[in-house]
């Protein structure tokens, strides 16, 4: 396995590289707090709660009572908990602090591992999709998130690379089986994926002799999928089958909204690098995917975004399992790109070398901002700096409309409200009723209270805290123009 993804290679400039990616993706770990989408909390994080006999909000998801969550990885973040809690580590924003780290840098050394092994003949090519791959203005977002879908991306092209660099080993090609399965069962959309490499198997790579240890390792997991939620759900389900009934047979998730088919494409067209020099790439990647019918990833990645195209209910979040093998597509067709421009008449030259230097100035540019000012979820950053600033202490704080422990639908988030028992919190649903607060604490967002901020400020409530001191200048400024503000944006008031 340490031969399988090791990083080093015997190029400088690429392991100086690398050195710089590996701290940028360490960075991003410790600063994207919380989730984003309330799914990646609720249906693990909360899941687990429930599972380990503690207060979760779990009930108040309907995923729960329909039985159509596969559990693998509500198991693995209670196992994640309880030896935290084993070493010392209880406070809930610490843990999950861990876990970003984790799993982060777990997706940065296999996503950077398969551009090593398929660009290793290739130094120029090589060194551009590991930029691509580690500082496009997405890519060292996504990769921290603890969800469903980076978890069945990170073990599905794990299992690809193991398969491309073990294939002679039957042991291994069992291991790819149980792999898929996992993936598959961390998140069932992977089947599209899943079928593409298939096809590639049976049309391609023609390794006939695989399918038997590959069936009988994804088999394996099957049943030991099944089995794990036997004993979450406390009855016998098979959640693929469950999943499918209610989402497609009974038309769930057709309420969730939809978008038109191309929709995929247009997002995939903008994520590797930043316009329009990605619209340049996203052409190249295609036309390289053409030339390179024989490799697997192209088989799988077509498979899975058509796939998706073809289901109604699209949200960005469906398109992560494949974003991080993105710049590996590009990276072959890069050398047809570079042609072009080289060939390229002066205008046409100019224009490109200021497209260039535009869509990189863009990338840097959000790259840093999302670094630094946009946690995943500002209501879980605002909780974390309660939690920093009344710890040891105990504190009652009247909480306008919600408190924040809540989701803007009243959803709980329990998990992270249990790391602050020292504080209560007393919810007002009037805004006039501060009037009688004397030496109190007060949370609420900037939209909750932005037509009545002058009276806040007229009866001596000053801000102590932000969730974020740049995003409420943003909102003061919207708000001044008379245009939509942001949500989630909390604020700490004190008046003595």
């Amino acid at each position: 396995m340490e031969n399988l993804l090791s990083l080093r290679t015997d190029d400088a400039r690429t392991n100086r590289l690398l050195l710089v990616a590996f701290v940028v993706q360490f960075v991003f770990c410790l600063t994207q707090v919380g989730f984003l989408h309330p799914d990646q909390h609720f249906q693990l994080i909360e899941f687990s709660s429930w599972q380990l006999g503690e207060p979760s909000g779990a009930g108040n998801v309907w995923e729960l009572k329909s039985h159509i969550r596969p559990t693998v990885q509500v198991y693995l973040f209670s196992g994640f908990v309880t030896v935290c809690r084993f070493v010392g580590v209880t406070d809930a924003y610490t843990q999950l602090t861990i876990l970003r780290v984790l799993f982060g840098l777990l997706g940065w050394v296999v996503f950077n591992a398969m551009a090593l092994h398929y660009f290793r003949s290739d130094r120029k090519i090589r060194y551009l999709v590991l930029v691509l791959l580690n500082f496009s203005w997405s890519l060292p977002y996504v990769r921290t998130l603890f969800s469903s879908e980076l978890a069945s991306s990170i073990v599905f092209f794990g299992a690809v690379l193991l398969y491309e660099r073990r294939k002679d080993n039957v042991g291994s090609v069992f291991l790819v089986g149980l792999l898929f399965s996992l993936a598959f069962y961390s998140r069932f959309q992977m089947a599209f994926g899943l079928v593409g490499f298939g096809l590639w198997l049976l049309l391609i790579d023609k390794r006939y002799d695989r399918l038997l240890p590959m069936a009988a390792g994804f088999v394996l997991g099957v049943l030991a999928n099944t089995a794990l939620d036997y004993y979450f759900y406390h009855q016998l389900v098979f959640t693929p089958y469950d999943y499918f009934r209610v989402n497609i047979l009974e038309g769930k998730a057709a309420e969730f909204g939809t978008a038109p088919f191309y929709w995929y494409i247009v997002l995939l067209a903008l994520v590797i690098g930043a316009p329009p020099l990605s619209l340049y790439l996203f052409y190249y990647s295609l036309k390289g995917s053409v030339s390179q019918l024989r490799q697997p990833l192209v088989w799988a990645v077509l498979f899975f975004v058509l796939g998706h195209c073809f289901v109604g209910h699209k949200e960005e979040r469906f398109m992560f399992p494949v974003v991080n093998v993105l710049p590996i597509l590009a990276g072959w067709g890069l050398p047809a790109f570079v042609a072009y421009f080289q060939r390229a008449r002066s205008v046409a030259r100019l224009t490109l070398r200021g497209v260039l230097y535009f869509s990189v100035g863009l990338n840097v540019l959000v790259l840093v901002l999302f670094l630094v000012l946009n946690p995943y979820y500002q209501l879980v950053e605002f909780g974390r700096k309660l939690n920093s600033r009344f710890s040891g202490e105990t504190a009652t704080i009247y909480c306008l409309n919600r408190t924040p422990f809540e989701t803007e639908n009243h959803l709980p988030l329990t998990f992270y409200h249990k790391s602050v028992p020292n504080l209560k919190l007393v919810t007002v649903q009037n805004i006039d009723s501060t009037r009688y607060l004397r030496h109190a604490w007060l949370a609420t967002t900037y939209n909750d209270a932005k037509d009545r901020l002058p009276l806040l400020d007229s009866l001596g409530f000053r801000p102590q805290l932000y969730s974020s001191i740049p995003l409420w200048r943003v909102n003061e400024l919207l708000h001044a123009k008379q245009a939509n503000t942001i949500n989630e944006i909390w604020v700490l008031y004190r008046r003595e």
